[in-house]
């Protein structure tokens, strides 16, 4: 009787275990296969260029580089900016500091993502190099964050993605005291215009099946 009560022990913490090392894998497994693959050249590109009210003597300069997912579910991002303090306290002058950085539409200059400090940094991807001047991170619907009230809110991609495509979305880069001092809308490139297209034909396709149904 000791040894079938032993064996079945032993047993049930071998099932266990196994169950444990098994769960993980799964886990990575779903969160790095959460989106279709990004294509290799950029979908969208931005080069972002001073304000009127940018102070005298800002020498900033920013260019951004987008990816969007086959599936229209994604958007990864890499912004390089030079000539500005992306810690805000490399130096003593706060004059060339990045105080904060969003994604906007341009109909009602509403954030659509908070990237960057103030209000939220609301990408759940999101990295920074400050050594290097790369903001980085992937935009997708889990990044939705209505707290904030009125125009700073994030929102999630999908809902975005025709003023995406349609090159209505800005990246606003703020400086010292809040003042916008980068701006640059988001334009297609030939493969980003692919990528809209299909998706523009398969949204049309996916109407035209419930139309008949």
């Amino acid at each position: 009787m000791k040894k079938t009560q032993a064996f079945f022990a032993v047993s049930i913490a071998a099932l266990l275990a196994i169950s444990a090392v098994s769960v993980i894998p799964l886990q990575e497994a779903e969160a790095s296969g959460k989106h279709k693959e990004f294509e290799k050249k950029s979908s969208f590109t931005a080069t972002l260029t001073s304000v009127p009210s940018t102070p005298v003597g800002f020498d900033g300069t920013a260019t951004a580089k987008f990816w969007l997912a086959k599936d229209g579910e994604a958007l990864k991002y890499e912004i390089s900016i030079e000539n500005m303090d992306i810690s805000g306290g490399a130096t003593a002058d706060t004059s060339d500091d990045v105080t904060k950085l969003h994604l906007h539409e341009g109909h009602h200059n509403a954030h659509v993502l908070n990237v960057y400090k103030a209000p939220g940094q609301d990408d759940n991807n999101l990295v920074v190099k400050p050594t290097k001047g790369i903001i980085k991170g992937i935009w997708d619907d889990g990044d939705e964050n209505l707290s904030y009230g009125g125009h700073l809110n994030s929102h999630t991609l999908t809902s975005q993605l025709g003023e995406l495509c349609d090159g209505n979305l800005f990246t606003m880069i703020h400086g010292d005291g809040g003042v916008g001092v980068l701006k640059g809308f988001i334009e297609p490139t030939s493969k980003g215009e692919k990528i809209c297209s299909k998706l523009t034909d398969d949204d049309e396709d996916e109407k035209d099946d419930h139309h008949d149904d």
